[in-house]
């Protein structure tokens, strides 16, 4: 009954553990599949990066995000310039 009690004791131990670290990951879209390659595009953000604000990125050849500007705001990513540029309007 006690090495079921230290058993019990240590796995919770462990996955308290867990839930700790995972609090502070710290994710990018850097790397996310992306829609149309080689293309600009907006997203409404995404759990866990810049508070789930928006942000503007580019779509690599492999359908991949290859770099992203977040925004300070939220619903306010938009496409400019025919599609080949965005900007963050804030109201």
């Amino acid at each position: 009954m006690k090495l079921t009690s230290l058993t019990a004791m240590i796995s919770a131990a462990a996955m308290v553990g867990v839930a700790v670290a995972s609090e502070d990951l710290n994710i990018t879209p850097k790397g996310f599949p992306c829609g149309k390659a080689n293309a600009v595009g907006c997203s409404l953000g995404i759990k866990g990066f810049n508070g789930g604000k928006d942000f503007g990125y580019f779509c690599g050849p492999r359908h991949t995000i290859i770099s992203y500007t977040a925004c300070s705001c939220s619903h306010c990513c938009k496409l400019t310039a025919n599609g080949n540029d965005f900007v963050c309007l804030s109201n």
